[in-house]
């Protein structure tokens, strides 16, 4: 995010390990994780350093053997740049996607798709795929990429050599993975700066990077399952690079990433030392609100600091915020008036009510929010986390509806899309041409992977209500996805966003059919 640019400094950042020792706010960031860690329910083991020190800065359950999830991707990755060093492969060689690579878990490319090593490299990295990875592993066979981790000095990382095995690694042996790539000693300086690059296309921002300033730069990985939540890094902060390994077992998965995020924003900060810091629970999504209209957008603020907070005098903190628009404009903001927090102990949280004000023009808001000291400076460019999550402003709509898609599709084949709906008052005495949006999102990495629209009929003023009849044809994916559906008219949002667990299975086949 873009923290309230007319305050922002510049931060530097370098990717010399040599930048500044951390043995002086090392007491500090324990007692924070410590404290942090108390709070929270369900497993943790985090491997915290700065890679110019033999010791690591904080570890919790650093040896316990945790499945990896997508984190066993890095080592596949490591196997990969190794050949590519040793000339027997390079980055046009050509990776071909086998029916057995199509899981569960889904994958962006359907079997029989070929890609170049660096295409399958990227789509396995920066967006977590999972068939090309299995691919990969498959071509590069697991008792290789094992081998190359021992090779390199990271034991107690273990690829699974079939598929009746799981990955597992300790956050040890995954920090030791990072700190090798740091100091540029992973398969080589070359190859390093590579996988440092490739981890720094990132699209997977939910976790480490979300409460950091959006000019930080990071190189990491993120890691789902089913009750494990994972992320991998490193944080460049303007005293060096910083080792930050989080995997966590039995949270759910927004208090998860609102932990892990919190552990990424304290590393930061205790190489700035800001006066204070805090983190952010919000609502997660889009939250949808009317043009021209007012909505109150609870915020809960825990102190996150060495420090508790004041009502009044030096201690005492506000909050501040801004609403930008897609061009990054800033159309909104507290402005002279921010928001009071009161007195706050270590370790306590408030819920705060930000009053916002929609614009006129309908379209996505990014709204942003952190702290300001007493002395009136925003405390997010020394370091404090920052929070911030989208408004989608939207035009009165004029339909309630109930959207009724199967929940098992079959890629390529039509299915009877039934819309249930009622007019609302702000149909008013116009015909309405409604048509229906629809988005697939890969629930591991939340990225929207298909989309389209399919126009629905016209809703007349004598119809108090009724049922919309279509075609909709199973997208070319496969896999189980989230997918969320919105009545449009214009372009402009007509109804309420609704959502829904759906499969995409393959084609269906008949006797006599030829299999697709």
């Amino acid at each position: 995010m873009r923290w309230l640019a007319c305050l922002l400094t510049a931060v530097l950042v370098s990717g010399s390990v040599g930048a500044g020792p951390a043995e002086g706010t090392t007491a500090q960031l324990v007692g924070q994780l410590d404290s942090l860690l108390a709070t929270v329910e369900g497993g943790s083991g985090l491997y915290i350093a700065d890679p110019s020190l033999l010791a690591p800065l904080y570890t919790r359950n650093a040896d316990e053997q945790v499945i990896t999830a997508s984190l066993y991707k890095l080592a596949v990755m490591a196997e990969a740049e190794r050949r590519i060093e040793s000339g027997s492969l390079s980055y046009t060689s050509i990776i071909t996607i086998e029916p057995e690579d199509i899981t569960d878990d889904g994958s962006y490319e359907p079997a029989g798709a070929q890609l170049s090593l660096d295409e399958a490299l990227e789509a396995m990295i920066t967006l977590s795929d999972n068939g090309t990875a299995l691919a990969l592993w498959r071509t590069l066979t697991p008792a290789a990429i094992n081998a190359t981790l021992l090779t390199a000095g990271v034991k107690d990382f273990h690829v699974a050599l079939n598929s009746g095995e799981d990955n597992i690694a300790t956050p040890r042996a995954i920090g030791a993975f990072f700190t090798l790539l740091a100091k540029r000693q992973l398969v080589s300086a070359a190859a390093s700066d590579r996988m440092l690059a490739r981890l720094g296309r990132q699209t997977i921002r939910d976790r480490l990077p979300s409460q950091l300033p959006g000019n930080v730069v990071i190189a990491n990985k993120t890691g789902n399952l089913a009750g494990l939540a994972h992320d991998a890094g490193i944080i460049y902060t303007p005293a060096g690079p910083r080792v930050v390994v989080a995997m966590t077992w039995d949270l759910l998965d927004n208090v998860a990433a609102d932990l892990i995020g919190t552990i990424g924003a304290l590393v930061y900060a205790a190489v700035l030392e800001p006066v204070a810091n805090a983190s952010y629970a919000g609502p997660r999504g889009a939250l949808y609100a009317e043009t021209l209209s007012t909505r109150a957008i609870t915020i809960r603020v825990t102190n996150r600091g060495q420090a508790p907070w004041t009502a009044s005098g030096p201690g005492a903190l506000r909050l501040l915020w801004e609403l930008r628009d897609a061009r990054n404009t800033v159309v909104s903001t507290s402005g002279a008036a921010p928001i009071p927090l009161g007195a706050l102990r270590q370790g306590a949280g408030k819920d705060v009510a930000i009053l916002l004000r929609l614009p006129e023009s309908p379209g996505d808001y990014r709204l942003s929010y952190g702290l300001l000291d007493a002395d009136g400076r925003a405390l997010g460019p020394l370091g404090a986390a920052v929070g911030s999550l989208i408004v989608r402003a939207h035009l009165p709509f004029v339909v309630n509806a109930l959207v009724r898609v199967p929940a098992f599709l079959h890629r390529g084949e039509a299915h009877l899309l039934a819309v249930d709906f009622g007019r609302r008052p702000a149909a008013g005495s116009l015909i309405h041409s409604i048509s229906l949006a629809w988005r697939a999102i890969d629930p591991r990495t939340k990225r929207t992977v298909a989309a389209a629209s399919t126009f629905l009929g016209n809703v007349h003023p004598s119809q108090g209500g009724g049922t919309l009849f279509a075609p909709f044809i199973g997208p070319n994916i496969l896999g189980a996805y989230i997918f969320e559906y919105e009545l449009r008219e214009g372009g402009f949002i007509a109804g309420e966003t609704q959502t829904q667990a759906v499969e995409v299975l393959a084609r269906r086949t008949y006797p006599g059919d030829r299999a697709h």
